[in-house]
């Protein structure tokens, strides 16, 4: 008689060793060329925020296509991308979402990565909600929204269709996570609600969402210039985040590092937003 104790332990060990060649390999951070070849498009690529990520990903091997609504802008960033192809894209606008994606995809076939990092303010200082006007209401909902709502869903079709295990990120704000009186953090508690709407409904497709929020942050956005003082008193380490830092995150999470963090909003503040809510 076989004994078998001894015969269920090797057909446990050749279980055990089929499903260790099963297992996807962990990538690490000193992984060379970490996106290869692959194609990310990102909104606001001409802005402070967006240009540091496009940079960041372009450095890592990252074809890199930016999209924004000045030509002019986007032609002299290309430039600095070692001539990086841009479109233009109009948040605003449905018509404008779709053929700018459509644009972008032909210009390698397919987008691997998104990073939806456009975004507007308020061009009005409003002191509480009773001085809020339509026109603002309408300008800040319908881009940093509707136009992060419609672009994600325009490249996340064309995902799924041709089988596109990919990332997409969203830039969004510490702000998110304040009471929302403004038009502008009711548009961030809208992002952060669609991140983890978008990562419930593309994960079974293999495509990852996540989201970053920033505190204030050193751009042109808040007036900030090079050789300008980092010193603020927006957060507990009263200085101001650089983009440069936010581009580093955002490199990790939508290459394979990032595979495992699923729907979340990552907070680049200083505490804003988390342990300092106002």
């Amino acid at each position: 008689m076989p004994d078998l104790h001894k015969l269920k332990r090797i057909v446990n060990g050749t279980v055990q060793a089929f499903k260790s060649k099963r297992l996807v390999p962990i990538v690490s951070e000193k992984d060379k060329d970490l996106l290869k070849d692959k194609v990310a498009l990102i909104t606001g690529g001409s802005g402070g925020i967006g240009f540091a990520i496009a940079q960041e990903l372009n450095k890592s091997g990252c074809n890199v296509i930016i999209a924004g609504t000045n030509e002019k802008k986007l032609n002299i960033f290309s430039q600095k991308l070692n001539g990086a192809k841009h479109v233009k894209i109009n948040l605003s606008s449905i018509d404008s979402i779709r053929q700018g994606v459509a644009e972008a995809i032909d210009c390698y076939g397919r987008i691997d990565i998104l990073v939806n990092s456009a975004g507007v303010h308020s061009k009005k200082v409003f002191n509480n909600f009773l001085n809020v006007e339509e026109e603002d209401y309408d300008h800040i909902l319908d881009i940093n929204l509707k136009g992060t709502y419609f672009v994600t869903q325009a490249v996340a079709k064309d995902m799924v269709n041709k089988k596109i295990h990919g990332h997409i990120l969203n830039i969004s704000s510490s702000t998110g996570n304040e009471p929302g009186w403004s038009p502008y953090r009711l548009s961030k508690w809208g992002v952060k609600a669609m991140t983890l709407g978008f990562a419930q409904q593309l994960q079974p497709y293999g495509i990852i969402v996540n989201g970053i929020a920033p505190g204030s942050t050193a751009t042109p956005l808040l007036g900030f210039k090079d050789g300008d003082s980092l010193y603020t008193q927006d957060n507990g380490n009263h200085r101001l985040t650089m983009p440069s830092e936010i581009a580093q995150y955002a490199k990790m999470m939508v290459s394979d590092m990032g595979n495992m963090i699923v729907g979340d909003m990552l907070y680049i503040s200083g505490g804003r937003g988390t342990v300092d809510i106002r």
